[in-house]
């Protein structure tokens, strides 16, 4: 695959429906990407050659595989705008995802917030990319992978990240920890949404979401998702991750050694790699993607990774408690916690709404039974009696005004419950009766995997039974389905063994006030464990790094709170580090 030979070629726009050999389809995929580069400028919303082989699989060509030529300036402006907003191309598409991860995830309009990336600006890389589908095994489910390939793919020392996506986001949700510092690198990353994602379906259309992200009608053209039950068309929305009904988090480690696998596979077929075992495979991920790649890691018997970074893991050791009996606890007391007005005051997003609340949710948990007295300081006891310590409280304003433990619970209860989209836990039902057809199309781009959002309302049909503090009903069932024999076998499916079958480098990364996943309940026991288990594991605790950078950006003025994003940066230097040492 020579410059000359591609140069000779270019002028040439070609459509492959059935290539004799998947190479000619990658090939001709990068020479549409020198054609983008010398005619298209830096627009992102070009839209690039596409070629489209019989197995689902869709390979693009792009000028710029990090950050879709928005640059640094077009990630701190406002979302891209597709040209038609009823039918956004594949390209708009993949800019708006691009942008709805990094501003999801990264603090993007502080200094430090993307390191010595800021000082210039981000990368830019051409490339390819690889979209394909692959299957859970024996579900029926799907899980996204999606290779990218730099043009100075470096096949004399080859090297793949994989990278599972973070909480239940689209196949681009761990882009901003790993495409800036992999691609630039010369390597190769595979993502992987872990059969979560934003392949919602629309009853009230009978749309699901095509390979390249754009939505179509059932029977048009192959779907990422479609539940496994069919209602008459309703104003109800499913989604992968809460409505697969298969307890999909269940799979995470397998599937992300399966895009691991199909990854080494693709590049040893595609490159002259006389042995793909001499690729260096670095499994990186953060949230739910450092859970999934440490669980990938326990059940590598293979040897297909040769280092992990891990960032903020909700991973859930034996005898630790579990995100769902956490959130449960929080949902309920913090609340009323803040209800105390010296405590909240230390809080980043306290207001007086939050503290003026705080009595109706402390009498509502004194009139339920569940607390002794209705007072801050008797939720506090609860709470620090669960597990809790005052660095896992130090967020608790911003995840209470944000709804995120309901939000939370809701997708989880009915993940683990498996029940379809007309019957999920305790009444709860995702609406897009007010969604617009310009926020649908967008769906697959712009949403979190988890509803609501994107003009998804979560209905709570439990709301006026208790009308002075209307979520408290819900709330309280979700609470008691702890005790559910399926809720708890489903969660058991979930947990880590803290043990891996074969000693590499690993370095596990968390912020010391993380308030959604607490280190109290993670890391800090999964580290413990793991040693314990004579496992080998470097584990850094950041002082006034939480769970989300994007935060920052509405606390620039508060030195006390530090971005996590570099700090992954720096974990997956030390893994290339680590492994450079041992090859010598």
């Amino acid at each position: 695959m020579t410059t000359s030979l591609m140069t000779r070629m270019l002028g040439e726009t070609t459509v492959i429906k059935h290539p004799s050999h998947p190479s000619k389809a990658l090939l001709l995929g990068i020479l549409s990407s020198v054609l983008l580069t010398a005619c298209q400028g830096n627009d992102p919303s070009q839209t690039p050659v596409i070629e489209q082989i019989e197995e689902e699989i869709l390979i693009t060509a792009h000028q710029d595989l990090v950050s879709a030529g928005l640059g640094l300036a077009g990630l701190r402006g406002p979302k891209p705008q597709a040209m038609d907003a009823l039918s956004p191309t594949p390209e708009e598409l993949r800019a708006m995802a691009i942008h709805t991860h990094f501003t999801g995830l990264s603090a993007v309009n502080t200094a430090d917030g993307l390191g010595g990336f800021v000082e210039t600006d981000l990368p830019v890389v051409a490339g390819v990319e690889v979209m394909t589908w692959r299957a859970v095994a024996d579900t029926g489910h799907r899980a996204r992978a999606l290779l990218q390939i730099p043009d100075q793919f470096n096949q004399d020392a080859p090297c793949l990240v994989v990278a599972p996506a973070s909480g239940s986001r689209g196949v681009y949700g761990a882009a901003p920890l790993v495409s800036p510092w992999a691609l630039p690198k010369g390597c190769a990353v595979v993502y992987s949404d872990k059969g979560a994602g934003t392949d919602y379906f629309d009853l009230a259309s009978q749309t699901g979401v095509t390979l390249n992200g754009q939505r179509t009608g059932m029977g048009e053209a192959p779907l990422g998702f479609v539940p496994q039950t069919m209602d008459e068309p309703s104003t109800a929305v499913a989604t992968a991750h809460a409505h697969s009904q298969i307890n999909v988090e269940a799979h995470w480690g397998e599937i992300t050694l399966d895009a691991t696998q199909w990854a080494l596979d693709y590049l040893s077929n595609e490159y002259p790699i006389e042995n793909k075992d001499t690729i260096r495979v670095i499994a990186a991920g953060l949230s739910n993607g450092g859970h999934a790649v440490l669980k990938a890691l326990e059940a590598d018997q293979a040897g297909l990774i040769d280092a992990v970074v891990s960032v903020m893991p909700n991973i859930t050791p034996p005898n630790t408690p579990h995100l769902y009996e956490y959130a449960s606890m929080a949902a309920l007391y913090q609340p009323c916690l803040l209800g105390d007005a010296g405590f909240a005051a230390e809080l980043p997003f306290a207001n007086p709404l939050l503290i003026g609340f705080g009595p109706m949710r402390c009498q509502s948990l004194a009139e339920a039974g569940l607390l002794d007295e209705a007072t801050p300081q008797a939720a506090l006891e609860a709470l620090t009696a669960f597990g809790f310590d005052q660095d896992g409280l130090m967020f608790s304003a911003s995840t209470v005004v944000l709804d995120v433990w309901r939000t939370i619970l809701v997708n989880y209860a009915s993940a683990y419950l498996k029940t379809p989209f007309d019957q999920m836990p305790c009444g709860y039902r995702f609406d897009a009766s007010t969604a617009s057809e310009a926020q649908k199309a967008a769906w697959w781009a712009t949403g979190s995997g988890s509803p609501p959002g994107d003009g998804i309302t979560l209905v709570d049909t439990q709301m006026a039974t208790h009308p002075t503090d209307p979520h408290f009903a819900g709330l309280q069932c979700l609470y008691e389905l702890m005790n559910h024999e399926a809720l708890q076998a489903s969660i058991a499916q979930t947990k880590a063994s803290a043990r891996w079958p074969h000693q590499i480098p690993v370095f596990v990364v968390h912020g010391q006030v993380d308030g959604l996943i607490p280190a109290a309940f993670s890391s800090r026991p999964y580290v413990a464990q793991a040693i314990s288990n004579g496992m080998q594991v470097d584990y850094q605790e950041i002082e006034g790094a939480q769970h989300f950078d994007a935060f920052l950006n509405a606390l620039v003025a508060d030195p006390r709170w530090k971005p996590i994003l570099p700090h992954g940066w720096a974990a997956l230097d030390q893994a290339w580090d680590a492994l450079d040492a041992a090859n010598q």
